[in-house]
């Protein structure tokens, strides 16, 4: 099947295999080891096989797309993906904050 295709569980604490994020979001084994590394892709547990957390596959989709799009490389892939989610914390916060205004 194709990556838009496999489904991501429902629950977004669910574990799922490195085979599973590899397979879903189009990335190369040694792009997701470096964004580890790197500290952008968070591994669920320490068993000797590596699990993420389902939400892993959103953020290692978004990844892949960015990679293509810019045709940027690893580190290029962390720091968008840093500034993006920061980006998104600010736009819930600044609609949290107008939502408290009188009407």
């Amino acid at each position: 099947p194709k990556a838009e295709e496999l489904l991501i569980p429902v629950d977004e604490a669910s574990p799922v295999a490195l085979e599973e994020v590899l397979a879903a979001s189009g990335l190369a084994r040694e792009e997701v080891i470096e964004l580890i590394e790197i500290g952008v892709f968070q591994l669920a547990g320490s068993s000797p096989v590596w699990t993420f957390h389902a939400s892993t596959i959103t953020l290692a989709r978004r990844a892949c797309r960015l990679r293509d799009t810019f045709d940027l490389n690893v580190s290029g892939i962390a720091l968008a993906l840093t500034y993006l989610e920061r980006i998104e914390q600010l736009e819930r916060r600044l609609r949290e904050l107008e939502s408290q205004l009188p009407r």
